[in-house]
């Protein structure tokens, strides 16, 4: 039976709605062109020519004015105001030049996300691309890895600090016992066998084939892209280094104002998912056994609490980090058939009734999930999409002729096993959740 014991009180952070950007310019209004107007000098009659030619020019600089106040650069308006005047004057014959493409995120006042003058995939494409989150956004379980995170030395890297101190020099953990030395009666020295230099080591798992990079490949971003999911992620590791992998910054360090579009699954983790699937292998092995008994229901549920709690802290930490993006929670795919076949007969390895109990805890989660988008939602609106994925490996479960997630699977990496790719989306499931995404990002939610 897993035990919670009562941690100190959460002070959670007050959100007061998202960061409102403001650009180098202000909209030109008709006041600044009244002023214009007003400063030019008074001409006598007779002038017929050049003062039709200077009303035509004022006209198309208010005209070209009003009409692009809401694009949202100088450069932008001035060119666009140049090429107006330049047609106007030259009667269309001229060269005039191209205009200045529209800026990569807006600075009218209003956040790109809001923009009413953009299509959702327009926002989403206005600036760089920052993909986080845990093993099912990284690619765990998919195929090419990223070679620099795909390094598995742990067990070596927690051997250096076993026998190094923090500077980075040995300390002595070889000790002899001796009786005549007062004390411990221990002789200590160095152990020779010790890494004299820390091992690399991180295993984030970030797959060429993950519906992240599906997603780049399909859209050109103003700003490119920034993959940092990281396979093992907590909420935590959004606001702090990952303390189990090398090179991995505070996932919320990728974000700024530039950011225009931001995708995510996390919680997982968080809720021990990855603990409840072993407590269901082990327990399929044993007939007289089963993951579903109730101190084994209360725990789970337990932790899907603590996930969400976590997660509530986090999406306004996202939303201040990132206050131009359109910011996309995705959620947890269905692992089973709902209607599963006998046990190991489909090759689960997992009980009937500990499978529907699987599955009905990803849909409680992804639920919550959804409600509390909806929840944050209500106070300040389209500050967050959630994108539903809980069906999209309806046909292609655990078990069915042509998965599109893992079974247990066990695989080499650096001369060590490694079963992590387990229970994980497959190339095929990160093509069926990029889909979904990608739905989202077109046409919104």
């Amino acid at each position: 039976m897993a035990v919670l014991l009562p941690g100190p009180a959460r002070v959670r952070p007050r959100w007061v709605g998202p960061r409102w950007v403001h650009g180098p310019w202000s909209p030109v209004t008709q006041v600044t062109f009244d002023r214009a107007m007003r400063a030019q000098p008074i001409r006598e009659r007779g002038q017929g020519s050049t003062e039709l030619l200077g009303i035509v020019v004022l006209a198309a600089i208010i005209v070209g004015g009003l009409v692009f106040t809401v694009s949202s650069s100088d450069d932008h308006v001035s060119s666009t105001i140049r090429s107006k005047i330049c047609e106007i004057t030259s009667g269309g014959e001229g060269d005039c030049g191209d205009v200045a493409p529209l800026p990569t995120l807006t600075t009218t006042g209003v956040p790109t996300y809001l923009d009413p003058s953009l299509t959702p995939q327009q926002q989403a494409e206005s600036g760089r691309y920052v993909a986080l989150g845990d093993s099912f956004s990284s690619g765990e379980g998919g195929s090419e890895y990223d070679p620099k995170t795909d390094e598995n030395y742990a067990d070596e890297a927690e051997y250096y600090w076993r026998t190094h101190n923090p500077d980075g020099t040995q300390k002595p953990t070889i000790c002899t016992y001796h009786p005549q030395i007062p004390g411990d009666h221990r002789a200590c020295g160095n152990d020779p066998y010790a890494p004299q230099e820390k091992p690399y080591n991180n295993t984030c798992h970030r797959s060429t084939q993950a519906y992240p990079q599906r997603v780049n490949d399909e859209h050109t971003f103003a700003g490119g892209w920034t993959f940092a999911a990281c396979s093992g992620a907590v909420t935590d590791d959004f606001s702090r280094p990952n303390p189990s992998n090398d090179d991995e910054p505070a996932q919320l360090s990728h974000l700024n104002a530039e950011t225009s579009l931001v995708t995510f699954s996390i919680g997982g983790n968080d809720a021990k998912f990855a603990d409840t699937l072993s407590g269901c292998i082990a327990a399929g092995l044993n007939p007289f056994d089963s993951c579903t008994d109730d101190d084994e229901k209360q725990a789970v549920e337990e932790n899907i609490d603590v996930a969400l709690e976590n997660l509530e802290e986090l999406l306004p930490l996202v939303r201040e980090k990132a206050p131009n993006a359109r910011i996309l929670v995705v959620g947890y795919p269905r692992f089973f058939p709902e209607e599963p076949g006998s046990e190991w007969g489909d090759g689960t390895q997992i009980d009937h009734d500990d499978i529907l109990f699987i599955n009905s805890k990803v849909k409680d989660m992804d639920e919550r999930i959804g409600q509390l988008v909806d929840r944050l939602n209500e106070e300040h609106p389209h500050s967050f999409e959630y994108v539903d994925v809980y069906d999209a490996f309806a046909g292609c479960e655990i078990g069915t002729d042509s998965p599109c997630m893992n079974n247990i699977e066990l695989r080499w990496a650096d001369g060590k096993p490694d079963k992590n790719g387990s229970y994980h989306p497959n190339d095929k499931g990160h093509g069926k959740l990029a889909e979904q995404v990608e739905e989202v990002i077109r046409h919104g939610s």
